[in-house]
């Protein structure tokens, strides 16, 4: 049911390409899905020995229910806030100017690819389409990211639906201040961290991270027990079998 030894990651939401640069150190095969095509053309130069190389493939488009054409809305202040959604993308006032991209689903990613190992999922307001893509899998990726985006009950509810088993959160204001082990890369700010074994803490089971999430991110009511500067992604890992 999870895809657990393969070298495979699925960098959903590649903004400037900071993730994949960690995962090429870590000698990972990696394929970057992004919509804005400014961004995608800029990865391309940066990286161009890797995709030289075939460890990296960059697909331009945005993650949908199928395989088409779909409005995007590329923040002008933000490219982080880029979105499908234009709600979501001129969030705070900013502007954004709209263009039209490819879109691919992610059963149409994982046929032609495989599933990867880890699957980081940051896609501004298009998480959900992720998460219920996912429940059509046959298999899933072991260890998968994706972020809070003030669903988090929401979102734990729907992993642990799936059969993830493990559980962390990792504030995203605290990556700059880690540094992987391994390579000894240091995380730039923005860029999404470690992920699986190497998230800092323990795993928690669904009922541990939902009472976590309560105290440190939002309460049952969904009041926010934390500053504005400190956001979050959540960790989950399969069963190994």
């Amino acid at each position: 049911k999870f895809a657990f030894s393969n070298r495979l990651i699925f960098d959903l939401g590649m903004n400037n390409g900071d993730d994949a640069e960690y995962y090429l150190k870590r000698n990972f095969k990696v394929l970057a899905i992004e919509a804005n095509p400014d961004l995608c053309d800029f990865v391309n130069f940066r990286f161009q020995q890797a995709i030289k190389s075939n460890n990296l493939e960059i697909v331009n488009a945005a993650i949908a229910m199928e395989c088409g054409h779909a409005k995007f809305f590329v923040n002008l202040a933000n490219d982080h806030w880029s979105s499908m959604d234009p709600v979501w993308a001129g969030r705070d006032g900013t502007l954004f100017k709209e263009i039209t991209v490819n879109t691919v689903s992610l059963g149409n990613l994982f046929e032609k690819y495989g599933i990867p190992h880890y699957m980081k999922v940051d896609v501004e307001g298009a998480d959900n389409i992720v998460l219920e893509q996912l429940k059509q899998q046959n298999c899933l990726p072991f260890y998968l990211s994706i972020e809070d985006c003030r669903f988090g009950y929401q979102y734990l509810s729907a992993l642990a639906s799936l059969g993830y088993q493990g559980f962390k959160l990792l504030d995203q204001s605290l990556v700059p201040t880690l540094k992987d082990k391994s390579t000894g890369h240091h995380f730039k700010r923005g860029s999404s961290g470690p992920f699986g074994e190497d998230v800092p803490g323990s795993w928690m089971s669904i009922n541990e991270i939902e009472e976590r999430y309560a105290r440190e991110v939002r309460d049952k009511n969904l009041v926010r027990q934390a500053s504005k500067d400190h956001w979050w992604d959540i960790h989950c890992r399969g069963l190994v079998e």
